[in-house]
């Protein structure tokens, strides 16, 4: 029997990508897949799309509702991945495109990943996208590449200083998002970032993660981004982060408090080289040893500099 993968979207005012994003999903090579959809509170015409295409594919298509509203992608990622039932979970963006072969290949590494690991080890399989205008014209060939990220290996103390994952390019199965949601739901204070930054940490530290060194998908940019694609190392960047230095320390603050959330949460798992990291980086000011210590984790020069001042 083949194993059903869910695919999980969050939207919010988003009628002017909705329709391609979705017809994406429809035109999948791997028919096996399911999606859920959480609107949180759309004012535009998001929700008569959805509407519009929940009855055209009764059988493939759902939306479910929290009652509430969110306020953020993280809490509505987080709710849809507690009513997921399916052990394999894909992460949809509202504004984005998929080509056609990506769940054929994602299925493909769960599945070998599985087999290599073990079906009770916290998977997360990703992939590379390209990012692109909002008129889908490509910005660069690899959103990777374009950001300055490694993915020759996947250390969670690396991650939790510069994520790498994009949660619309990423799967989990179950036994990850069971972690995670554990992390959630102790997170009283609101200190984790994102959901995949969450995961991809998790994955990271207690199980495995799988790259896909291909773009599979488009990562539109808009301006109304959540996140959005940074071309790290170019004139401009360089520029911007100098004249928002209070917003880097704010980065980098927020950045030392997931970590701290990620010790308490996960404490009875870690050890005690993990503890050390972990008090070192939660520091207000973690000091130039820690940081020469740990320096070649974090991804390029300028962001080892910005740690190094401002963190």
């Amino acid at each position: 029997m083949t194993e059903t993968i869910e695919i999980l979207m969050a939207t919010y005012n988003g009628e002017a990508f909705l329709r391609e994003q979705m017809d994406s999903i429809l035109c999948q090579t791997d028919g096996g897949w399911h999606l859920t959809v959480s609107d949180d509170g759309s004012e535009d015409g998001t929700g008569e799309i959805l509407r519009e295409y929940e009855e055209a594919y009764p059988g493939k298509i759902r939306r479910i509702s929290a009652g509430k509203r969110f306020g953020n992608a993280r809490d509505q990622f987080f709710f849809l991945s507690g009513q997921c039932p399916a052990n394999w979970r894909m992460f949809c963006d509202q504004d984005d495109t998929w080509e056609k072969e990506k769940v054929a290949k994602f299925r493909r590494a769960m599945e070998e990943a599985e087999a290599s690991f073990g079906a009770e080890t916290p998977l997360l399989v990703f992939c590379d996208q390209t990012p692109a205008d909002e008129h889908l014209t490509p910005l660069a060939p690899s959103l990777m590449r374009y950001q300055k990220q490694y993915f020759n290996s996947f250390d969670y103390r690396s991650i939790l200083m510069q994520n790498v994952v994009t949660g619309g390019a990423m799967a989990v199965n179950r036994p990850l998002s069971r972690l995670a949601l554990e992390g959630a739901g102790k997170d009283i204070k609101g200190r984790i970032l994102m959901h995949d930054w969450w995961m991809a940490a998790a994955a990271a530290r207690f199980g495995r993660i799988v790259y896909l060194d291909e773009p599979l998908g488009t990562y539109r940019q808009h301006g109304e981004n959540a996140v959005g694609a940074k071309h790290v190392g170019s004139a401009e960047y360089r520029r911007d982060r100098l004249g928002k230095l209070e917003e880097v320390r704010e980065t980098i603050r927020r950045k030392k408090e997931q970590a701290a959330c990620f010790r308490e949460v996960y404490r009875d798992k870690l050890t005690g080289e993990d503890v050390l990291f972990l008090e070192g980086f939660e520091k207000e000011k973690s000091g130039i040893g820690f940081y020469l210590k740990y320096g070649g984790l974090i991804h390029g020069a300028e962001r080892k500099i910005g740690f190094a001042l401002l963190g």
